[in-house]
């Protein structure tokens, strides 16, 4: 009865109207382990949240949670879902939700994955990136380092299949566009206001976790590498530019209010 009546007050200290569960899509080098380990989860009970890390089987990775092995009356308690996942699989927890997510400039996260890569040699394309250089790795489609965005909000990882690059663009875009919160990694600071206004969260300090310390800046590319990026991530220099509107017109939002 005690644990019970302790595990009670501990939830009372967080958020007190918790209101839609809250979704964090977390794509690949965009800053969001450091969104969720520094405001997403300190903010919940670790009763009330569920990490996921899917790989294309659908199979939980590093240790993630298992939530389709859970009961409904389990799901329905969740109020922070977050990591890897297929668009749409909060459709699994009962209850209405909220997608939110962060972007990078594309450029900018592609490099990131490469050194991300090459610096990780438990990562399953650590020895392409060791071997190839920046060009060879995204011209060989290795990690995530050709159209991410794309592919994760159309579900391409997970199976889904598409007869051109288009039809996937209008698939992500239609899935962005139900998306109620996008920040912008290159705003992080502004971003987690936001979204802690948003949603009533306890801003917490940031740290320096899953950051590639020498990953080289964007701007620090040769023409010729810039140029390869630009066009093996064209559909998500789109995406990128749709997000920047998005986040451009939710400051002016708030700011008139």
């Amino acid at each position: 009865m005690l644990n019970v009546l302790r595990a009670g007050a501990a939830e009372l200290r967080f958020r007190p109207n918790p209101g839609p569960r809250i979704v964090f899509f977390h794509l690949p080098r965009t800053g969001g382990t450091s969104l969720s380990k520094d405001i997403l989860f300190p903010n919940f009970p670790r009763s009330r949240w569920c990490n996921v890390n899917f790989a294309p089987e659908m199979e939980p990775l590093d240790g993630a949670h298992r939530p389709l092995m859970w009961p409904a009356w389990r799901r329905k308690r969740i109020q922070l879902l977050a990591g890897h996942m297929p668009f749409g699989f909060a459709l699994h927890f009962p209850g209405p939700s909220e997608y939110i997510t962060l972007v990078r400039d594309p450029i900018a996260r592609t490099i990131s994955d490469y050194y991300f890569c090459r610096n990780n040699p438990a990562n399953p394309a650590h020895e392409a990136a060791i071997r190839l250089s920046l060009v060879e790795f995204v011209e060989r489609g290795h990690a995530f380092t050709q159209n991410c965005y794309a592919r994760w909000l159309s579900n391409e990882p997970f199976g889904a299949y598409f007869r051109d690059p288009d039809e996937m663009l209008r698939r992500a875009l239609s899935n962005l566009s139900q998306f109620s919160f996008i920040g912008i990694t290159e705003q992080f600071e502004v971003a987690v206001q936001r979204l802690c206004e948003r949603y009533g969260l306890v801003p917490h300090a940031a740290t320096k976790v899953n950051r590639n310390a020498a990953t080289p800046e964007a701007r620090a590319v040769s023409a010729e590498e810039h140029e390869v990026l630009r066009r093996a991530n064209a559909l998500d220099l789109v995406i990128y530019e749709e997000c920047l509107r998005r986040f451009a017109r939710s400051e002016a939002v708030a700011a008139s209010a």
